[in-house]
């Protein structure tokens, strides 16, 4: 069962759907979230945003040609795990974290005029990271991942 469980496939429904769940309660409770909500004293905190660009609300070029991006690049992602060796089973969940991610922020710009709904807001007093969602952490977590995967398969190949 847990080998099931962590086949690395899993990873691209699990942050979809844990984006999803995340970003419904956050519209469920939209005028709540208008008010920052302390969730580790100030250093985290819960406040509903749109984001109208990509990453960290950079480029706000039109939602769509970011949804254009937004399915290209799943799109390759689903051809890189697809022609991936099965043996790199944390390189595949990461290219399945970063496109559950992806499919995430997708779903909002095709339903919310091409907007993502951000809601964790990161920071110490006026020093704040930018407000970000589930998806994004699954981008990032996975890019990480993935670029760790490349860099130490590179050096192993250098020996």
């Amino acid at each position: 069962m847990l080998s099931r469980i962590l086949k690395p496939w899993v990873w691209a429904p699990l942050v979809l759907i844990l984006d999803f769940t995340s970003k419904r309660a956050v519209l469920a409770n939209e005028t709540a979230l208008r008010a920052k909500i302390p969730v580790i004293g100030d250093f985290v905190r819960f406040i509903y945003v749109r984001n109208p660009g990509s990453a960290m609300g950079l480029f706000p070029v039109g939602r769509y040609v970011l949804v254009g991006i937004s399915i290209l690049a799943s799109l390759f992602l689903i051809y890189l795990y697809r022609t991936t060796d099965p043996k790199l089973k944390v390189r595949l969940g990461a290219m399945a974290a970063i496109l559950g991610g992806a499919v995430g922020n997708l779903v909002d710009r095709v339903f919310y005029n091409g907007h993502v709904v951000d809601f964790i807001d990161v920071g110490i007093g006026t020093h704040r990271f930018y407000t970000f969602n589930v998806a994004d952490m699954g981008v990032t977590v996975g890019g990480t991942l993935l670029f760790l995967c490349i860099l130490l398969d590179g050096r192993r190949s250098d020996d």
